[in-house]
């Protein structure tokens, strides 16, 4: 009875908290305001911080089978990548939405993915492939124009983004005019959209741009200054300026140009927008060679030069580990393939000899039966074993190739991580390792140093000596700094001659000492070869991550490095040989991140305070 009473117990638990569990999960309005969320956040940036946002999302779409929330959180997740340069992954999260789309038919959702994977083909520079997945576009829109489930905005929506994206594809190609005559917003204004009818009509000024033709493209851009996106989205702002240049440079409006593109080209350092760099370069290189100054433009025309370079290196680099992946999934669909027909051919074998077999039964004695048998079994059993044998070989030629392929993936991803001149990390290792570098910051009681460090002088040493020098100064600077840190210290060669130092778990005090002695090593030091041997001194600036304001959140690391930027900026302006470090109470700051910018003398340390 007691047994009884125990069971009947536990039925009564189950069936009470059966309910309480069905409510936790969450309902599809619930997702689908989470998503409408996430989708507005990052219209004004790709951040990878709502990454764990969108998987938890994810997550709970799949608990539910929300099926189309899955596959709006792999796109959104494949164009975070995008932005950050992982184009493999971000191909495979595209995929995946778009197998989800065709499985569950959906004719909007397959168009979407098919918009998002013609962009990132765009990026690639695969332009066939990305024209093939905009006229796949074109025909599900046909298709959707008659379609009775799906409201007119969707269609609209979508008919808007594959005039957005076919003309920025002529743009690419080169085809203006058919870029200026597709970039047309007339007829087809999407409510709710404001993002979508910008960045049609910033590239369609870039088009009328391309062809000289700047009076038409000013009205466009004065329209677009009055947008609320300009100040939500940091990339739209600077193509905007990027633009804006472009026309006071073709009206010869020289100097309207450099005060127009200047300001845009500082936003840029410490980001991950190369592309807007580069052009910005280019136009005020242009500018300063048509105001006769030759020095200026050859140094931007450099800097243009060198920004064009990473750029395609990492195009390359992407480009290359996507060739290698598609080529190992075709290689094993085609020995696949070839397994299966062989597999047909030999059971078609064993079908005939058995037809042979069973023609001769009726002829031959039993004992002659049973012979036949006993050859025909022990034949199939070495067939057989033959087949396995086969396919053991295979399957560890294939493990073989996968990981040669693996191995191969390591040593290109150390090479896009290594500068080639000094061996040290290059800028697109920290900004595809930062979240990692950074991740014990968020829980642990010290903080992060960021150090800037700028070799003072170095064009005149170039200039002097020549630039083989000038590397070997490089090479030898980076080898000595190296050896004044410690084992978790990260030196990472920031662009030029200058240098990111970043240094976990360090505050300011423990600082202080190490970046003293870089400076002083430095001053002691003799570079160069035997046959010239040369001086040279060096400046640094450095702030401390987290740092909290008034508002108690904490400034993202772009931020705190656009401060150590400026505390190096101050000690070259102090006269060089020098650092400047950001030195805030333990409180938060009372003030916004323009305000500290402005008083930042009153929370700095110096060297030069230190040694008075």
């Amino acid at each position: 009875m007691m047994r009884i009473a125990m069971l009947a117990s536990w039925l009564l638990c189950m069936v009470l908290s059966a309910p309480a569990t069905a409510n936790e999960l969450a309902s599809p309005s619930v997702l689908e305001k989470s998503l409408a969320e996430l989708n507005e956040a990052l219209k004004s940036d790709f951040d990878l911080s709502l990454l764990p946002e969108l998987r938890a999302l994810r997550r709970d779409a799949q608990d539910i089978d929300a099926l189309e929330i899955v596959a709006q959180t792999l796109l959104l997740e494949g164009q975070v990548r995008q932005q950050y340069g992982d184009y493999q992954q971000s191909l495979v999260l595209h995929n995946d939405a778009l197998q989800l789309a065709i499985q569950r038919k959906d004719l909007a959702l397959m168009a979407q993915s098919r918009l998002v994977i013609a962009r990132l083909e765009m990026d690639l520079e695969r332009y066939t492939y990305a024209q093939r997945s905009l006229d796949d576009v074109h025909q599900l829109i046909v298709q959707l124009t008659n379609h009775p489930q799906k409201t007119p905005y969707v269609t609209q929506r979508l008919q808007l983004q594959h005039r957005l994206w076919q003309g920025y594809l002529y743009v690419l190609l080169g085809s203006y005019h058919q870029a200026v005559a597709t970039l047309q917003s007339d007829g087809l204004v999407v409510t709710g959209a404001p993002e979508l009818h910008d960045t049609l009509l910033l590239a369609r000024a870039w088009a009328l741009l391309k062809l000289g033709r700047y009076q038409q493209a000013q009205p466009i851009l004065n329209q677009v200054a009055q947008s609320n996106m300009l100040v939500r989205n940091q990339r739209m702002r600077l193509r905007f300026k990027l633009l804006q240049s472009m026309v006071w440079l073709q009206s010869g409006d020289f100097q309207q140009t450099l005060d127009t593109a200047m300001p845009a080209l500082m936003e840029t350092f410490a980001t991950r927008f190369l592309d807007e760099q580069a052009e910005l370069q280019f136009v005020m290189s242009n500018a300063y060679v048509q105001m006769g100054d030759y020095q200026q433009a050859h140094l931007y025309l450099k800097r243009y030069a060198l920004t064009k370079d990473a750029l395609n290196f990492q195009k390359r680099n992407n480009k290359l580990l996507q060739l290698e992946s598609q080529y190992a999934l075709a290689t094993q669909k085609q020995q696949l393939s070839l397994l299966e027909k062989d597999n047909a051919l030999q059971a078609q074998e064993i079908f005939r000899h058995q037809q042979i077999l069973e023609n001769t039964r009726l002829a031959q004695q039993r004992g002659a039966l049973l012979l036949i048998l006993a050859v025909a079994l022990l034949g199939f059993l070495y067939w057989r074993w033959q087949n396995k044998r086969y396919l053991s070989l295979l399957e560890e030629e294939v493990k073989q190739r996968t990981a040669e392929l693996d191995e191969r993936n390591r040593q290109l991803q150390a090479l896009s991580y290594s500068d080639s001149l000094t061996g040290l990390y290059n800028r697109h290792y920290f900004f595809s390792e930062a979240d990692k570098l950074l991740a014990h910051t968020h829980s642990a009681s010290q903080s992060t140093i960021f150090c800037l460090i700028d070799i003072d002088h170095f064009k005149q040493i170039n200039d002097s000596y020549g630039h083989a020098v000038g590397d070997q100064v490089l090479q030898q600077f980076a080898q000595l700094v190296r050896l004044q840190l410690r084992e978790q210290d990260v030196l990472i060669r920031w662009g030029g001659e200058e240098f990111l130092l970043v240094m976990p778990d360090t505050d300011v005090s423990q600082a202080q000492p190490l970046i003293e002695r870089i400076r002083h090593v430095v001053m002691q030091a003799l570079f160069g070869s035997d046959a010239q041997r040369l001086m040279c001194t060096c400046s640094l600036g450095f702030a401390p991550y987290p740092l909290r304001l008034s508002n108690g959140q904490p400034l993202d690391w772009e931020q705190v490095l656009e401060l150590a930027d400026n505390c190096l900026y101050q000690a070259k302006h102090g006269g060089r040989d020098a650092w400047v470090g950001l030195n805030p109470p333990a409180q938060p700051l009372a003030m916004s991140f323009e305000q500290l910018q402005q008083n930042m003398e009153a929370f700095t340390v110096s060297s030069t305070q230190l040694a008075g």
